[in-house]
């Protein structure tokens, strides 16, 4: 069920039941989190929800902040049907009564999604999406700039499946002229960063958690912010948790000092929390070109100049379609001007990790 620009009075009761529900959890535990280019309040009402944040949020949590750009408030919401029936216009709810009274034992049609957008606000994004299925409400109160997320099952099996963490709160809140959350991975020498873009499954975490393991400096393996600021494009990393292939992961982890997290309930992707290298990671690092990788079968490793079409659209396109954005012109726009003037280049990646290492350590040492 949609419904479309709601009123303002609507929208401002909406949003007091979501911040009364989400009191009935719990006390909160308050908390603040480092995304960069913005502070963010976390307001958690269930302790079910600290493990998931303590390990994959651990380079941002911080436990006080002078100031907060949004404040996000989280809660464990087990009964969502009636959370969906609340949501329901009165027409609406009276008729599902009536059903209930006509066929008492007819299980009622609940909506398995309820979705509020008002268009003055964005035309891409609802205010408020409830999914009953999956179990997961996502909402935006754009006038006080908080933003409340909520699951059902928030068993590390079942949670892991949505990916990391608040990403779809963090892509709204970071969401700005000079500043987004991209899908790629960072990793440089000497202040040069390489941003490693393309879709999903070409080598890129491999690449990055590799560099990690032979010093380089790190920024992210997956999501991270970029900014651009009046000296160049900078990468703040977020998230603590790389992503590897079990076949990769067996090949690192006599080096690698990892916490296993979960195998993503698909057991094509381990999660990993990789909190020991966080002396490793670098906050506000200058991204000085871009590199698509691509597995190939060669011996040798190499760096080649590329077809900075091709790193746009792979870059673009993964990052738009993670976000929910594929039809968001502006961001499609600004994503392209953040790297449109960095060099391009394209890495031939041989089944040898070590030798891949060496490629990249080589050609970014010999950047003048």
């Amino acid at each position: 069920m949609r419904i479309d620009n709601p009123s303002k009075e609507q929208l401002a009761a909406c949003f007091a039941g979501l911040s009364r529900r989400a009191a009935l959890a719990g006390k909160p535990d308050v908390r603040f989190l480092d995304l960069g280019t913005r502070i963010v309040r976390l307001v958690n009402h269930s302790p079910a929800f600290t493990p998931h944040v303590d390990r994959q949020l651990a380079w941002a949590l911080k436990e006080d902040a002078p100031r907060h750009d949004a404040t996000l408030i989280v809660w464990q919401e087990k009964d969502f049907p009636a959370a969906a029936l609340g949501q329901l216009p009165p027409e609406q709810y009276r008729e599902l009564r009536l059903q209930k009274l006509v066929r008492p034992r007819k299980k009622l049609d609940i909506p398995a999604t309820v979705t509020i957008v008002d268009e003055a606000v964005s035309r891409h994004h609802p205010l408020l999406h409830l999914n009953t299925g999956s179990g997961i409400l996502t909402a935006w109160n754009p006038e006080a700039n908080t933003h409340y997320y909520s699951a059902a099952n928030l068993e590390p099996e079942e949670f892991i499946k949505q990916g990391h963490i608040f990403v779809q709160s963090f892509n709204r809140i970071l969401k700005g002229p000079e500043s987004a959350l991209v899908h790629g991975a960072v990793v440089g020498l000497g202040g040069k960063g390489a941003l490693l873009c393309g879709i999903g499954y070409r080598g890129k975490s491999t690449l990055a958690v590799s560099a990690l393991l032979d010093g380089f400096d790190y920024v992210s393996d997956d999501y991270l912010v970029l900014g651009r600021q009046a000296d160049g494009l900078r990468a703040w990393p977020i998230y603590s948790i790389v992503t590897l292939s079990p076949a990769m992961y067996w090949r690192m982890c006599d080096a690698l000092r990892a916490r296993f997290v979960s195998n993503n309930s698909r057991k094509d992707k381990y999660v990993l929390n990789i909190a020991a290298y966080h002396s490793r990671f670098a906050a506000g690092y200058p991204v000085a070109l871009c590199i698509y990788p691509r597995i190939t079968s060669c011996r040798e490793p190499g760096i080649v100049p590329g077809d900075k079409d091709i790193a746009l659209e792979e870059f673009v396109f993964s990052t738009v379609n993670q976000m929910g954005d594929a039809k968001d012109v502006a961001t499609i726009a600004k994503l392209h001007a953040f790297v449109n003037d960095l060099p391009f280049y394209r890495m031939n990646l041989s089944p040898d990790i070590d030798k891949n290492v060496r490629c990249l350590r080589e050609f970014l040492e010999g950047l003048t």
